[in-house]
């Protein structure tokens, strides 16, 4: 008896949808090497800016805080309404305890970068729900606004 081995003189089988799927999973891959580390990169500056914020209201470090805003932010709203917001937010929930960012995002738009953050922020009284807007003014991420939720 012969032996015949199997597959032998068999052509490959890569029909035309299979080229074409590999095709598109490479350029898929491609392109989301390229553009998924400075997403990455940007989304972690934006919630690293939120945290330090966040951290200065924890300690009552309202300047530190308020260095934290946007421009626009400060065209708005003085350091004093600031300071008295929070200071009248304390008085209401007690002391904030810790801020968990607990969805965010960024994009990259026609006039810059700009994020959102939702957060549950821990006071000694409750907790709260409050919405970021961040932008990136140069090389840094500032609050643009936020709002109870």
């Amino acid at each position: 008896m012969k032996s015949v081995k199997q597959g032998a003189g068999k052509r490959s089988e890569w029909t035309l949808s299979r080229k074409i799927l590999v095709a598109f999973l490479a350029l898929a891959c491609t392109a989301t090497a390229v553009i998924a580390p400075p997403l990455f990169w940007e989304l972690h500056e934006a919630n690293k800016a939120l945290r330090s914020f966040s951290d200065a209201l924890i300690a009552k470090r309202y300047g530190s805080a308020y260095d934290f805003a946007s421009k626009e932010f400060r065209a708005t709203v003085e350091f004093s309404t600031f300071q008295k917001t929070h200071n009248e937010l304390t008085a209401r929930m007690g002391d904030l305890k810790s801020v968990e960012i607990t969805h965010s995002e960024v994009k990259d738009k026609q006039d810059g970068w700009y994020g959102t953050a939702e957060t549950s922020m821990d006071f000694s009284r409750g907790n709260l729900s409050f919405l970021f807007d961040l932008k990136k003014e140069g090389n840094s991420w500032k609050i643009y606004s936020y709002h109870e939720e």
